[in-house]
């Protein structure tokens, strides 16, 4: 989910509940991505601040650098760099840098459980084979 550069805090707030997403990817008038703004960002940045959300420009709290992260790279080269800078999401980029969507720490848990989950039950599977024996 993307928003534009120009739009409010109040506009992105309304997309957020609309879209039931927690963080939005800014993007300029080109598409390219500029920022984020998280559920945590409008918390400390609009809320806590007592402004009104629709005086605030996106620019104004959004979070920047964006870290990005290349689609062919591995879950393990995104969970270290999520990791290192201590971020919850990453946005995915595809090789001509057009954003191809954004992997959240919920998304590797997923993957990782999902391992884990199959591994087991190989191993199960395996160790009911052994009893028989």
């Amino acid at each position: 989910m993307s928003a534009d550069s120009g739009m409010t805090a109040y506009d992105v707030a309304g997309l957020m509940k609309d879209r039931r997403v927690g963080s939005v990817i800014v993007v300029d008038k080109q598409g390219k991505p500029l920022g984020i703004i998280t559920e945590r960002d409008m918390i400390k940045r609009v809320c806590l601040e007592k402004i009104a959300p629709s005086r605030i420009a996106l620019e104004d709290i959004m979070s920047s650098p964006l870290f990005t992260i290349m689609s062919y790279d591995s879950i393990d080269t995104a969970s270290r760099l999520m990791t290192k800078n201590r971020l919850k999401h990453l946005v995915v980029l595809e090789a001509d840098n057009r954003i191809a969507g954004m992997l959240s720490v919920s998304d590797i848990t997923r993957h990782l459980a999902k391992i884990l989950l199959d591994d087991y039950k190989r191993y199960r599977s395996l160790r009911f084979a052994l009893d028989l024996s």
